[in-house]
Formats: C-alpha cells, sequence, structure tokens
C-alpha cells in the first residue's frame, strides 16, 4: 500500500499579538482498505453524497478486486479527512465519489487527491479521465472546472441496475 505525506498549514487557535501562528500539519494520502469503510460511508454521508447500491460493502470489495490503487483517502492526524473513489476502465480515468470533510473545505486537499488519482492514471496509461458530478452540486462543478475539466453539457448519465438479473 503506497502512501504520500503533504504539508498543510492551518491557523491554529493561539493568537499572539493578534497575529496567527500557522501550524505545519502532516497530510498523508494512502490507499483505501476495507477496514475504513464505515468512516469513508460517514464522510460520504457528511459531504452530502448520494450512495447507491454499489456503494455498499459487497460493492466496494468488488472495486477494490479491480483497482484498489484509485481509491484513495487523505489523512491528517490519523483522522480521514477526504477521499476519492478513481477507476480505470482500460481506456479512461473515472472521478466518483470525491469528498472532503466540510470543515476542512479550501484547504487545497481535494486538490491534492486528484493530482495524485490523476497520476496513477496517467501510469496506467489513461489519456482521459471523467468525473461524475451532480447537475445540483455547483461547489463540486467549480471545483473540476478550476482544475482543468470540461462540463460537457450536451451528454447524460444513463444507468441500469443489474443485481436480480
Amino acid at each position: 500500500m503506497a502512501s504520500q505525506r503533504f504539508s498543510s498549514g492551518r491557523p491554529s487557535a493561539e493568537l499572539t499579538s493578534a497575529t496567527i501562528t500557522t501550524l505545519t500539519v502532516e497530510l498523508i494520502i494512502r490507499e483505501f482498505t476495507i477496514e475504513d469503510y464505515e468512516r469513508i460511508v460517514e464522510l460520504w454521508k457528511q459531504s452530502g453524497l448520494i450512495l447507491s447500491a454499489g456503494d455498499d460493502r459487497e460493492g466496494i470489495v468488488l472495486k477494490l478486486q479491480r483497482d484498489p490503487d484509485l481509491f484513495l483517502i487523505a489523512e491528517e492526524e490519523q483522522e480521514i479527512v477526504a477521499a476519492v473513489l478513481g477507476a480505470w476502465d482500460g481506456r479512461r480515468g473515472w472521478i466518483n465519489h470525491l469528498a472532503v470533510q466540510p470543515s476542512m473545505h479550501k484547504r487545497g486537499i481535494g486538490r491534492m487527491l486528484i493530482n495524485e488519482l490523476e497520476r496513477r492514471l496517467v501510469i496506467k496509461g489513461a489519456t482521459k479521465v471523467n468525473a461524475q458530478v451532480y447537475k445540483w452540486n455547483k461547489e463540486s462543478l467549480e471545483f473540476f472546472k478550476a482544475l482543468g475539466y470540461d462540463v460537457h453539457e450536451d451528454l447524460i448519465m444513463i444507468g441500469k441496475h443489474l443485481k436480480g438479473i
């Protein structure tokens, strides 16, 4: 299991002479393990993500059999603060379920996760990556646009549940 360490500055609670002391906090990006499952589901819910049948434990176990190196976790002080579920279909990369703890927004954590995911996809041979974002999620749309992603308003995602066939 690979992990990378990043430094993230954040203001401390200590104020001296009206100045804010910045603490350096270590951010670790590592691969998801099934032991993280309950904490990730909680993060997804806190982030307002819509979960579906494939997000149950059984579905995630299947995902881990295919490309476990693309499901990434960001930890700060041993607390999971963000995650992204990436996928590779042999042609394109996919970004699903990017979630950053709401109190941790605007600190660059989402950007670090996406950058690491993109790096791993390039190693696999991906020349394009797609992110799935609900139209109502304006914050995510703006986030991905700022990273250079194009919005394809003429595309509609369609799907079908195959369980029980």
